[in-house]
């Protein structure tokens, strides 16, 4: 038992050795009073991997939860002993979400469970338990550039229990079980109607499980996802609608269980001893599933597509289920035929994909503070003119970490790449439309990250490509160069001519929801609500969706759910609706003039793909 224990604490070294934050390099953030250090008074605590730091955390996130507000763990190593709560209300007030815990790195920002602590396995206990309100209502919340480690004997841990709406995101994060005993890694089914959220750059170390998803609604989205060593499953899904992309596992056991609306692309399964006996994924229950480019090896077949939860019947599955699962490589499976309405092309669209742009942080010498400049960050007075200051100052980041009210849109030129802000806001009554307009500059790649609301939007009309990162706003960029879009929650959404890649997107708008208008469309993961057409695809543009929900609330009959006009399209995608008005056309499709429907019940519960041939 010591070799082995010695071997699972070297390889979790080394695991987090090579967890940085993205682009490389630490976060850190200029002098404010909405950067709160957890080490410094009035918390005080110690990260010195003894000091018990349980009383101290809990304080600070009491004091900070909901007001949009960084607070950041320095190096260390911070010893607890107990569930830290994110509360829903605090001296009177409510929490409605809007906190964000940033480490300086995942490498060095440790959160650590004292050995023997949560020793009950049928009565399980999480590290940090981040809130919620059981309803859709916990919005904007972050967890970024941290470890948990459950430490040893602790078999009733699970390390993070996170929870956020509309949008909110756990990053470059690190879950460690070392000795493997810990009850789940990154537990999201914990409670109903989590999400829409994004994990994306985390690595998961032991436990019985990696990751658990639940529950019906609201879908979470997964970009590159390490799993190693789990004991049950690599990632378990009961029910939620979730798109992966870039899953890793190194197991003896099935990487992915699953049932619900499930898309999982670009992935590598790699079976240790043992796992000949079982297959690399498992879908029951009549699960829909999409799978594209999926490698395996070490595993008795790729896909075992059951109807039964019980995974040692579906490690005896040979022939029985559905034929083109057995790999070891799959390409392209799904578990339900693909509709269209014309004849199409069998390749479907296969966008190509590029990753969000990542740079390293800028040394705090080129940021640029805004309230340095005058500008307000209570939001009481006008600060258009300090903010403008701040962009024409020369540096390359400018960092908002408070509420400003602005009465004129203001210029993104210059030296200026990053717009950062803490979960604040910037112009919450839209005085101004847009509230920032991107023109050219020196730097080729423009970010906004880390707003809970720019309410008047932002515009480029520059060719330079801009990066929306953790944000609720609306955009226009049919002017400008390619559009990344990643945790965004916003209005209607019109694209032109370029390229759009997104992660996480969250249209919540009555009416036309994302137009296509001869545009290269990519999403993983889109989250809709109320009625109106979730995707207009025209004038030969392409749109990829790989796998979204449409939480129905109003007004499903108002238009087709989607419309391809003389334009390819793929879709995954799923509904649910509690009010009985669910879409009832749910595609439109025009081709060479030619016009057809798809209305509910004549093939809603497969993929879409309107495809034109090459001729």
């Amino acid at each position: 038992m010591r070799d082995l224990l010695t071997i699972g604490i070297a390889w979790a070294s080394q695991f987090l050795a090579a967890m940085t934050c993205a682009g490389g390099g630490d976060r850190s953030y200029p002098e404010h009073p909405n950067v709160v250090h957890v080490t410094r008074p009035p918390y005080n605590a110690k990260g010195d991997g003894v000091s018990d730091d349980t009383a101290a955390i809990q304080r600070a996130i009491n004091d900070q939860t909901g007001q949009g507000r960084i607070l950041y763990f320095p190096a260390g190593t911070y010893l607890v002993s107990d569930t830290l709560t994110w509360p829903k209300k605090w001296e009177g007030r409510d929490n409605w979400g809007f906190t964000m815990l940033q480490g300086q790195a995942a490498s060095k920002s440790v959160i650590k469970l004292k050995d023997g602590a949560f020793t009950d396995p049928k009565a399980p206990r999480a590290i940090m338990w981040c809130g919620g309100f059981g309803s859709a209502d916990w919005f904007h919340n972050h967890v970024e550039d941290l470890t948990f480690d459950v430490g040893k004997d602790n078999p009733g841990a699970i390390a993070l229990q996170f929870y956020s709406n509309n949008y909110g995101a756990v990053r470059n994060c690190a879950f460690v079980s070392a000795d493997g005993r810990g009850a789940i890694g990154l537990d999201l089914g914990h409670r109903d109607m989590n999400g829409p959220l994004l994990v994306r750059r985390v690595r998961i170390q032991g436990f019985h499980v990696g990751i658990h998803t639940a529950g019906a609604v609201n879908s979470q989205t997964f970009e590159h996802i390490e799993l190693a060593g789990q004991s049950e499953f690599g990632f378990d899904n009961h029910g939620q609608a979730i798109s992966i992309r870039g899953l890793t596992s190194e197991n003896a056991v099935p990487a992915l269980r699953s049932y619900g609306t499930t898309c999982l692309i670009e992935a590598k399964l790699k079976g240790k001893e043992g796992a000949a006996q079982a297959p690399a994924i498992i879908n029951y229950n009549g699960g829909r599933i999409f799978l594209r480019d999926v490698e395996t090896s070490g595993h008795s077949r790729a896909l075992g597509d059951v109807e039964t939860p019980d995974f040692l019947a579906a490690y005896r599955m040979r022939s029985e289920d559905k034929p083109g699962g057995a790999g070891p490589n799959v390409r392209e499976y799904t578990s339900h035929p693909v509709t269209g309405l014309f004849p199409s092309a069998r390749e479907l669209p296969r966008l190509p994909i590029e990753e969000t742009p990542e740079f390293a942080p800028d040394p705090l010498s080129r940021w640029a503070l805004a309230d340095d400049f005058g500008a307000d960050p209570s939001g009481a007075r006008d600060s258009s003119e300090a903010i403008q200051k701040a962009l024409d100052s020369g540096a390359s980041t400018i960092f908002l970490p408070g509420k400003y009210a602005i009465t004129k849109t203001l210029l993104v030129r210059g030296n200026v790449r990053r717009i950062v802000g803490t979960g604040g806001w910037v112009d919450y009554t839209r005085r101004v439309s847009p509230d920032f307009r991107v023109l050219h500059g020196d730097a080729d790649v423009v970010t906004f990250e880390h707003f809970a609301s720019i309410n008047g939007g932002i515009e480029n009309v520059s060719p330079r490509t801009l990066v929306l990162r953790s944000i609720g706003t609306r955009v226009d960029s049919r002017a400008g160069g390619k559009l990344f879009l990643e945790d965004l929650a916003g209005d209607a959404l019109a694209v032109r001519s370029q390229r759009v890649f997104a992660r996480q997107l969250n249209i919540e708008n009555e009416g036309t929801h994302l137009m296509n208008d001869g545009a290269d469309v990519w999403v993983l993961g889109y989250k809709t609500e109320r009625g109106g057409t979730l995707v207009h695809t025209k004038s030969g543009g392409r749109t990829e969706v790989l796998g979204g929900f449409s939480y129905t609330t109003t007004a499903g009959k108002l238009a087709p759910m989607f419309i391809n006009e003389e334009a390819n399209v793929f879709t995954f995608f799923g509904e649910v609706c509690y009010n009985n008005d669910p879409f009832q056309t749910l595609v439109s499709e025009i081709r060479n003039g030619e016009a057809r429907t798809l209305l509910r019940g004549q093939g809603d519960t497969r993929p879409y793909a309107g495809i034109a041939p090459k001729k």
